[in-house]
């Protein structure tokens, strides 16, 4: 159930932003959230003492051109139509949720960067929600039905 809300919320934080912010801002943020994940996992990577690895930066940037791709191919389809507002949307919406992911990414590995943070585990907690099951917990305790 709490991954049923996760991504509940996480497609419709999204669609809200799809609706309201330019493509070009969750483009932008698309590659900043993409660039930061990159670099918080080589960290993460040393610090765990492992090297680093050519062929899981390959994979990350054969992850993003398929992103790339994909919301190439949704403009192609949509807009031969005539529907370039839907291919906005469509792809604005699609961009923001992968950028969600790659946000939750960086916390998961800075919280290996930094295990005694309380700032950045409260964030990725919250991001992957964990959060709603503390939440539920602490209602349990304070008398809730089980």
């Amino acid at each position: 159930m709490e991954e049923l809300l996760k991504n509940f919320w996480a497609w419709l934080v999204a669609l809200l932003l799809a609706a309201f912010q330019p493509l070009s801002v969750a483009l932008l943020v698309l590659m900043c959230a993409w660039t930061i994940n990159i670099l918080i996992g080589i960290a993460a990577d040393k610090n765990q003492g492992e090297d680093f690895k050519l062929k899981k930066a390959l994979s990350a940037a054969a992850q993003l051109g398929l992103i790339f791709a994909v919301l190439f191919i949704i403009s192609l389809a949509t807009t031969g139509y005539g529907e370039y507002g839907i291919a906005a949307t469509i792809a604005k919406w699609g961009t923001w949720i992968v950028s969600y992911f790659y946000v939750t990414n960086v916390f998961r590995n800075a919280t290996k960067l930094w295990p005694n943070s309380k700032v950045i585990a409260f964030i990725y907690s919250f991001l992957t929600t964990e959060a709603f099951g503390y939440i539920k917990s602490f209602f349990k305790m304070k008398g809730g039905t089980q």
